[in-house]
């Protein structure tokens, strides 16, 4: 769990400190100067109307559900009136992303717990209760049925989920409709589902799987990077003091109770024991490909397809950028800070006439078409590890902050690997470590995992790939067949070698920890931290293959005595790769094999999954 040791500054109740007002109210706190101070701040964040304003505002809806009567009454009617001035249709005239999956269940969510709660009140439209309810329940509905449909746009988050559900707990605990309140529940069961059967614990939870949103610290490290702990330790049973705003609406809701005293919200007895369990193989399918489209009546425009697609980051990709051109004009949504790149070609005729559609075919900007396409992840866990890969996602394409492959050894370390798309001095999405310059072909097979690159297809500037292997983390390494491209690490009782293309080398601490801002950015992960080595550089030209095995059943030494053992073929004119544990081969255009036969997981709708059993 993220250390915010230096923000827990404020004296709530029975010698507890809290970082902000949910955490402070829940712990009991009622000091009105503290309750002030970071109502203020929680407010001013609101009325700026930057990107993330809008999950202020929901967490300000829980407050006002959860602890009204706590709240001094000047500051209770300021933030009622800023969520009332607040923007619920799609418009421009600020710079908050209200479009993706989680942006659009906390605004629709927000709005409709707002008019329940103030059903006499009038939005700065001019509008009240009965507009307002309508347009919100119109959106949950619609969006709430997607989600059971299709699962999660943002498949597999460590992060992005927690925002998700932070939207869908505030509805299952305080939406009073039935419509609402029980999708909102089977969708928070089917993420409660998709988090336990993937986590395991070795310290601390860990849950990260191949994932269609990560930034550089989820990927590596749950101990600094998962947003989900609190809520996993919450779902179990066990005492949780300290936590995000996002955190807490779901640890206030397990909390909550109904008036005879049942709970509000409940999580079948069985999953709660899922992250103890050893030799569990996951095979998930969520989201949708734009090719799919048609197939699922999404094609066609309306506002209620274009919103699905804006979801799930389908904007500018050639196959639906003239509706969203359109639908950005027709709603004013063009002239959102976010989209002003966007505005040259907003014009009618651009979209009218389809020549938009023809420009972007041919003048593509690799990762602008469909951020979260159908994700198709395995997952392998025993208790203290898991290996999961985005089966055939994206492959060769860019990668806007997926994450194709991961390998976690423990709760501080996780491996993954990428082709930079940015150079190691620069920040944002993709870059450096967030998404990849292209995706590469990756499978799993239980606790083996395979990645091939086609370097032909990288940007001439960034013909490499790295690995995240942070040295001074492992109880012990073995790096002396560094020139061979072999690695090895045990951390506790997790053993691991990775295999790559010969004469990949370690980019100097100094060097990373002064020029390293894509992973260092907005302090998230602490300078020092990983102690020294950890960017595996893989210069070699032609393919690039990665090849990780895990064991939890030997010692070191026996390890490296049974890795020498191993063999492995790469070819680089077929661009495949064979190992010979369990005989799995991997072809970059071709099958993944075990044992001579082609390996497709039973891939699963969650709801699919879980439907029956609640």
């Amino acid at each position: 769990m993220k250390d915010r040791s230096a923000s827990y500054r404020y004296e709530s109740a029975n010698g507890q400190k809290a970082s902000n007002l949910l955490e402070f109210l829940a712990q009991g706190g009622t000091d009105e100067a503290s309750i002030r101070e970071l109502g203020v701040r929680l407010l001013d964040y609101v009325l700026s109307r930057q990107d993330c304003a809008d999950f202020r505002a929901a967490y300000l809806v829980r407050i006002l559900y959860s602890f009204g009567d706590h709240i001094p009454r000047d500051l209770y009617d300021d933030i009622v009136q800023a969520l009332l001035d607040f923007p619920y249709e799609d418009c421009g005239g600020h710079s908050m992303c209200t479009w993706t999956e989680n942006h659009r269940l906390y605004a629709a969510g927000t709005e409709y717990l707002l008019a329940q709660l103030f059903p006499d009140a009038i939005f700065a439209d001019g509008k009240g209760f009965t507009y307002h309810s309508l347009h919100a329940a119109k959106d949950l509905i619609a969006g709430l049925s997607e989600m059971l449909k299709y699962g999660f746009s943002e498949w597999g988050s460590n992060n992005y989920y927690s925002e998700t559900m932070a939207g869908l707990a505030n509805l299952v605990q305080f939406a009073e409709a039935e419509t609402i309140r029980e999708p909102a529940r089977k969708a928070l069961l089917m993420m409660c589902y998709d988090i336990l059967s993937q986590s395991f614990y070795s310290g601390g939870y860990v849950y990260n799987p191949a994932c269609a949103r990560a930034y550089a610290d989820n990927k590596v490290s749950s101990d600094i990077g998962s947003y989900i702990e609190p809520q996993t330790m919450a779902m179990r049973g066990e005492t949780v003091q300290r936590f995000k705003e996002k955190e807490c609406c779901m640890v206030l809701l397990l909390k909550a109770k109904n008036k005879d005293g049942s709970p509000v919200f409940s999580i079948p007895k069985e999953w709660l024991s899922l992250p103890d369990k050893d030799d569990r193989e996951i095979a998930f399918m969520q989201g949708v490909d734009i090719d799919e489209y048609g197939s699922e009546g999404l094609a066609k425009y309306t506002q209620t397809n274009v919103r699905f697609a804006f979801k799930a980051g389908a904007i500018s990709d050639y196959r639906v950028i003239c509706r969203s051109m359109r639908y950005l004009h027709e709603t004013g949504l063009i002239d959102n800070g976010m989209l002003k790149a966007l505005k040259p070609f907003s014009m009618p005729f651009f979209y009218r006439t389809g020549l938009l559609k023809l420009m972007k075919r041919f003048v593509p900007t690799g990762f602008d078409g469909a951020a979260m396409e159908k994700g198709r992840v395995y997952t392998y866990l025993r208790h203290d590890y898991s290996v999961s890969a985005a089966f055939d996602y994206r492959v060769g394409q860019v990668l806007f902050q997926q994450n194709s492959l991961a390998v976690n050894l423990s709760y501080k370390i996780s491996l993954c690997v990428t082709n930079p798309y940015s150079e190691c001095g620069k920040k944002g999405s993709p870059g450096y470590w967030i998404g990849s310059g292209i995706a590469p072909r990756a499978a799993a097979y239980k606790n083996v995992a395979v990645c091939i690159f086609d370097m032909s297809r990288a940007n001439r500037k960034f013909k490499y790939t790295h690995l995240f292997f942070p040295v001074m983390l492992f109880d012990e390494t073995d790096i002396t067949k560094a020139d061979e491209g072999i690695f090895l690490g045990r951390t506790g009782n997790v053993n691991i070698c990775v295999r790559t293309n010969p004469g990949a080398a370690f980019v100097s601490p100094v060097e990373s920890l002064e020029k390293d801002v894509a992973m260092y950015q907005d302090g998230k992960v602490p300078e020092g931290y990983f102690g020294g080595e950890y960017d595996l550089i893989n210069r070699e030209k032609g393919p690039h293959y990665y090849v990780f095995e895990v064991d939890d059943t030997l010692g070191f030494e026996e390890f490296k005595t049974q890795m020498a053992e191993r063999r492995l073929e790469f070819s680089n004119e077929k661009k495949a790769v064979s190992y010979s544990l369990n005989d799995c081969r991997l072809e970059y255009d071709g099958a993944f094999t075990v044992g001579g036969s082609e390996f497709v997981p039973a891939f699963r709708r969650p709801w699919d999954i879980i439907g029956n059993r609640v």
